[in-house]
């Protein structure tokens, strides 16, 4: 599945490479310092942030989930249940370029 660029600009998340697909596109926005919720991804085109991240972890990436009622940019609320929010701190974003530019070399 495609995800949508101008919808990306639109939530104010980076732009997709025509490379990424789900997995490297979530990895590459949270790595970057941006949160992912389960709307937003709906909104750019990624069906199911949860099998993503399930994906991620089992791949052994590290950042950090949260479950928590976040603003829906379709219907323009906040719902009530909690969603799949996930994101990096500054120290595993750290980790994860230094483990990264060991990995190019």
């Amino acid at each position: 599945m495609m995800i949508h660029a101008d919808k990306c600009i639109e939530l104010g998340l980076p732009v997709p490479e025509s490379y990424h697909n789900q997995e490297t596109y979530v990895l590459m926005a949270i790595s970057l310092g941006y949160k992912i919720h389960t709307y937003a991804a709906r909104c750019i085109g990624i069906a199911n942030l949860h099998s993503v991240v399930s994906t991620l972890k089992r791949k052994g990436y590290n950042f950090t989930q949260e479950n928590k009622p976040v603003y829906c940019p379709q219907n323009k609320i906040v719902p009530p249940h909690s969603v799949v929010n996930v994101s990096m701190s500054s120290e595993q974003i750290l980790f994860y370029r230094a483990k990264k530019s060991r990995q190019g070399n």
